[in-house]
């Protein structure tokens, strides 16, 4: 399963880093940063033909700028493997991006997660995996509704992640250019 997403650098920043260590120690959570890349998603999909998706990739981030985005607080997706994440506020820059990824990604892969399509994406980073019990949402609630989760954050990547036999890694990486 692959996943086309811009990766983050959090730990430079004092208010990511106290907030990992909360959902941690005092909540036992397992984050996204031990056990996975930190993240925004685009898309995701069971495979991609790589090679075309490279060379989209690499024509899209060529001439790319920076685009700034802000976090605006927590929330969770609910269902049978639920998970929290911090909210991204949408804006023009960033619909855009992901519009032009969805119509030129799509051509080269296989069963793409619809909840990625442009009409239901939700921009997320993620900040805990693995099974959360109510008792896990109560205490990371509890630990960070205080906490000042507005931070601004520049996507300046995009890179295909894969998760193969319980391993995550990263296949490419494509740094914007512009």
């Amino acid at each position: 399963m692959y996943a086309l997403a811009t990766l983050f650098n959090f730990e430079d920043q004092p208010v990511f880093a106290l907030m990992w260590q909360k959902l941690q120690k005092k909540c036992g959570l397992v984050t996204a940063n031990e056990s996975s890349f930190v993240h925004l998603s685009w898309q995701g999909a069971q495979k991609y033909q790589l090679d075309p998706v490279h060379d989209r990739l690499g024509k899209i981030t060529m001439n790319a700028q920076a685009i700034p985005i802000k976090t605006a607080g927590i929330g969770i997706f609910t269902g049978s493997k639920p998970f929290l994440y911090l909210t991204v506020v949408k804006n023009p820059a960033v619909l855009r991006l992901h519009a032009i990824l969805w119509d030129q990604l799509q051509l080269f892969s296989q069963e793409m997660n619809a909840y990625y399509a442009p009409q239901e994406w939700v921009p997320h980073i993620t900040l805990s995996y693995g099974a959360l019990l109510p008792a896990d949402v109560s205490c990371a609630v509890a630990e960070l509704m205080y906490e000042p989760l507005s931070v601004e954050l520049r996507i300046d990547n995009l890179a295909l992640i894969y998760t193969k036999d319980g391993s995550i890694g990263i296949d490419s990486r494509f740094d914007f250019s512009g």
